[in-house]
């Protein structure tokens, strides 16, 4: 072998390696913008919400459930994965490194890669007009948060923001990350009910003043309208939102380490909010068990603590899967009654009957078939919102 086809071979060799070092770099600087992009600052209130709470908030009255077998839980199937695979080099051929000024131009491609067109989909989609009462502000000049705003107000508000190259993400404050416009969203409708003419005035009013203070131009949605579609909305949402418990009654007291052991190997783990839960990927409550006395459970009282009676709970238009999902929760509160001899009964301590437990599933299908109809999916981004 020559020296010169020798000296082409360590060329090509430095060659790749250049290549994939600065793959390797322009992949960690997408991963930190991904990572910057949706990390949280702030508790997620769809999330972090009281488990047993319906639209009034006060305690639900139930429903009484179906006991059938618990049907199979397909796993989504995970999507290949395919890597593009770089030709070999050809030795006759020049090829034109990258070079350390031409960093702000790979920069702007993985912005573009980065915020792609199902991204800004995904962005704006946050907020939804037939939910939120949109407020649009709109800089004279390209404008620096300073400071995020905060608006005094009892219902979710959200704020996305179109920047300079015209690109929406969520607002923060970020230094040298300039907005033309911010979209502010105020939530018509949840647990609390609908906004209040008062409470979308006041909002109004702040955004109003917040545009002022900022030299920028406002404008909202027709109040009316919206206020009369706010209160359609929650007069549906009554209908639907229901919470099921099945109490679990033993013949004596249940340890508090007994029942810990057995949840845990059910698949449930203790959260913040005093009692066990069952999640799903997502993170989202499928079921949770508490103290029928509401006295919640902590690692404390669970090691030297007896309860006299359990509940289920079953917060139906929060659970994605539907009857499946109940049907999962019915079989594990069959598994409770058997493993702690007790019996399922109602809030009278009426024993669960199987024509009343049909009658009840027939419900849900029901309930579930008027949130399909609504657009509205179970579980889904909206139902979380307008359930909590």
């Amino acid at each position: 072998m020559s020296e010169l086809q020798i000296g082409l071979l360590v060329l090509g060799a430095a060659v790749i390696g250049l290549v994939y070092g600065f793959n390797v770099l322009q992949e960690w600087r997408f991963r930190k913008k991904t990572r910057q992009a949706f990390a949280r600052h702030h508790d997620d209130v769809l999330l972090n919400v009281p488990k047993n709470n319906v639209r009034d908030g006060v305690k639900a009255a139930r429903l009484e459930p179906v006991l059938v077998d618990a049907g199979s839980d397909d796993a989504e199937p995970e999507l290949p994965r395919f890597e593009p695979e770089l030709p070999p080099p050809d030795p006759h051929e020049a090829i034109e490194l990258p070079r350390l000024d031409e960093e702000d131009e790979a920069d702007d491609e993985m912005d573009r890669a980065f915020d792609s067109a199902d991204h800004q989909a995904l962005v704006v989609a946050m907020l939804d007009p037939s939910l939120d009462f949109i407020a649009e502000v709109v800089f004279h000049q390209s404008h620096e948060l300073a400071a995020m705003p905060r608006f005094n107000v009892a219902k979710r508000v959200q704020i996305i923001g179109r920047t300079e190259k015209g690109l929406w993400k969520p607002a923060e404050i970020l230094p040298g990350t300039r907005y033309k416009q911010l979209n502010i969203g105020l939530q018509l409708v949840d647990r609390g009910g609908a906004v209040t003419e008062q409470e979308l005035a006041s909002f109004c009013q702040q955004v109003t003043r917040f545009a002022d203070e900022h030299n920028a131009a406002v404008s909202f949605p027709q109040r009316q309208q919206k206020l009369v579609a706010a209160r359609e909305l929650d007069r549906f949402c009554s209908e639907v939102d229901v919470l099921i418990g099945i109490n679990i009654v033993p013949r004596q007291p249940i340890e508090g380490a007994r029942l810990r052991s057995f949840s845990e190997a059910g698949g449930l783990q203790l959260e913040p909010d005093g009692a066990f839960h069952y999640l799903a990927d997502s993170g989202n409550s499928l079921y949770s068990l508490a103290a029928a006395d509401q006295t919640p459970f902590s690692y404390h009282n669970l090691l030297d603590h007896s309860f006299a009676a359990l509940t289920l709970l079953f917060d139906v238009p929060r659970v994605a899967g539907g009857v499946e999902v109940f049907d999962r929760a019915l079989e594990f509160a069959q598994q409770l009654a058997h493993e702690f001899d007790a019996q399922l009964v109602d809030d009278n301590r009426r024993v669960l009957s199987e024509a009343g437990l049909t009658r009840i599933r027939d419900q849900l299908q029901h309930i579930y078939g008027s949130m399909d109809d609504r657009g509205i999916a179970p579980g889904s981004v909206a139902a979380l919102r307008l359930f909590a």
